[in-house]
């Protein structure tokens, strides 16, 4: 029996080792035929049971998945960036498991800044027993600690220099010019793919956001065209001390950036999106750029402002995309949310990944926010990182109108404790949105885990499968008793 507790994986940041694999597999994808998805729920959401263990209801997915005989599609290279925690073991596990479930196109590759050896050797088991059988194309590629690379102290110089380092270690992006013409997109950790995320936007209901530069006539990732998603910092990078981050640099195409562009063409975030050539270009200039970004801006965007003011020296300037993700419920313009609340009151908890349902959601749900209606609750550093394991009991899922039952939510650590703090309507039907798809999601995800690790030699299933665990002590939202629950899932 193996099983992967990753409470236990408690990384920190110290090699240099890298690694890259299942590079050889066939490379032409696409996002067709996804109703016949092998990878089905392992938890039924309409189980409604909360201590009835679930049947197993998964199956060996098909290696040829999210292949197609198209000769024109391109390579795609899903990538994002992690330390290894044990937070992002178990996020990045996430990312995995709902690529495989939109049958994201090409490879998906992990990149992970800074790991010791003995988790070098952790992640590469949990990758050979666990994420191999969701693809082959799935990988982990290990980079050097970059956090300290210039002389002071910043986790997320990793993103960048991790991506270089995977460009020419991984791919190898000089050694073929056929790399030129990949397409490479950056995501992060805590993002689960809602539907499979290509260079193609023809047909899509993407939402782009207006600009002087107008709709692109070809509506797809190609060379001089990335696209991002947009992002609420405005001109920001443009007003940090560009005389100090451009000193070598007084030519700069950034310094030349009209103001229109700053505002609609450069506040960038991920899901990033570009052609390898361009990719290449953004990613030396960001590597280039962001250390003396972050010696002018400390704040958390640094490395965003980075990649925008690198974006700009190359003068690759961006279509911004307002669909590609969801984060923030309580934001007006800039997300997804139109779609959501677009949704009736019954597609809102509702778990399909139909291409039909699939097709009116964003892109990606972005969950570094806490989520909370009523005594509902989801967010991501409550969860304790060995909610995989085989002992612990899954969540317990909401009912599927949670959307008009409150008009108000309780703070797991309110403080005061039990404090009803209002929603409005529009609000609690996004609050309900994310609550039922994360809590659905990661019960699917941790039922397929379970189903993979917890199988003893005489077959028997030592998972717990019971959707029990709640955030609070109980659900009664004029019940206090007990006050804040400080366990953690």
């Amino acid at each position: 029996m193996v099983v992967i507790l990753i409470a236990a994986v408690q990384f920190s940041l110290h090699s240099s080792v890298h690694r890259t694999s299942g590079l050889d597999d066939a490379n032409s994808d696409s996002n067709n035929n996804r109703n016949n998805n092998p990878i089905s729920m392992a938890a039924s959401s309409s189980d409604k049971l909360a201590n009835t263990k679930a049947v197993p209801r998964i199956n060996s997915p098909d290696k040829t998945d999210n292949q197609s005989s198209s000769s024109s599609f391109p390579v795609h290279y899903t990538t994002f960036s992690t330390a290894c925690s044990a937070s992002q073991n178990w996020q990045s596990f996430m990312f995995f498991y709902f690529a495989a479930k939109v049958r994201q196109p090409g490879y998906v590759v992990r990149i992970a800044s800074g790991c010791t050896p003995e988790q070098q050797a952790q992640l590469l088991e949990f990758q050979k027993t666990h994420i191999s059988k969701l693809s082959t194309k799935f990988s982990v590629h290990f980079t050097p600690d970059f956090s300290t690379v210039s002389g002071d102290s910043y986790k997320y110089y990793n993103k960048p220099f991790g991506l270089q380092h995977w460009l020419e270690h991984g791919l190898k992006y000089t050694h073929d010019k056929a790399n030129e013409d990949v397409i490479v997109m950056i995501l992060d950790p805590d993002m689960i793919l809602l539907r499979p995320l290509t260079y193609d936007f023809t047909e899509s209901n993407v939402m782009i956001h207006k600009s002087q530069r107008g709709v692109p006539k070809v509506k797809k990732v190609v060379h001089g065209q990335p696209w991002a998603s947009l992002y609420a910092f405005g001109n920001g990078p443009f007003r940090v001390d560009l005389d100090y981050v451009f000193a070598d640099n007084k030519t700069s195409n950034a310094l030349k950036v009209s103001g229109e562009e700053q505002n609609h063409n450069y506040p960038g975030g991920p899901p990033y999106m570009a052609t390898g050539k361009d990719m290449y270009a953004i990613v030396n200039a960001w590597c280039s750029l962001v250390p003396r970004v972050h010696h002018v801006y400390e704040g958390l965007l640094g490395e965003m402002y980075g990649w925008s003011l690198g974006a700009a020296h190359v003068n690759l300037p961006h279509t911004l995309a307002e669909s590609f993700m969801i984060s923030n419920t309580e934001i007006s313009d800039g997300e997804g949310w139109q779609l959501i609340d677009a949704l009736t009151d019954d597609e809102v908890c509702e778990y399909s990944t139909t291409k039909t349902y699939e097709d009116k959601l964003p892109y990606t749900m972005h969950f570094c926010q806490n989520y909370w209606l009523g005594k509902w609750f989801i967010g991501k550093y409550r969860l304790d990182s060995d909610f995989l394991s085989c002992s612990t009991s899954l969540l317990m899922e909401p009912p599927d109108n949670l959307a008009t039952l409150y008009d108000f939510y309780i703070k797991p650590g309110g403080k005061p404790y039990g404090q009803k703090v209002k929603v409005r309507p529009t609000q609690a039907k996004r609050e309900a949105f994310m609550i039922c798809q994360l809590i659905k999601r990661f019960n699917d995800a941790a039922s397929w885990h379970k189903q993979q690790a917890c199988i003893e030699e005489g077959g028997e299933d030592k998972g717990n499968y019971e959707k029990s665990w709640i955030f609070h002590h109980h659900l009664d939202v004029d019940n206090n008793e007990g006050g804040e629950k400080t366990a953690k899932w």
